[in-house]
């Protein structure tokens, strides 16, 4: 577990990851993040790319699953992409 860690807000508003941390997660370069508020806390996340919601996806539904499912999946997630 990783201990608290403070960082200044920089002049346009940005705060950077540390290391350690970028590392854990595989966060790099070129990455899209999910920033959302809750509870007056931000929560910053690693988006998932495409590829690995279809994994997850296929995982789900031990079946078959139809293209149509998986485009309405991923519809439904990337769909402020």
């Amino acid at each position: 577990m990783i201990k608290l860690i403070r960082r200044s807000v920089l002049a346009k508003g940005q705060i950077v990851i540390p290391k350690t941390i970028r590392d854990l997660l595989s966060i790099h370069v070129g990455d899209k993040m999910n920033i959302d508020l809750q509870n007056e806390k931000i929560i910053i996340s690693k988006a998932q790319s495409k590829e690995d919601v279809f994994k997850k996806v296929s995982k789900k539904h031990a079946k078959k699953i139809s293209m149509k499912e998986i485009k309405k999946e991923l519809a439904h997630r990337y769909q402020d992409d």
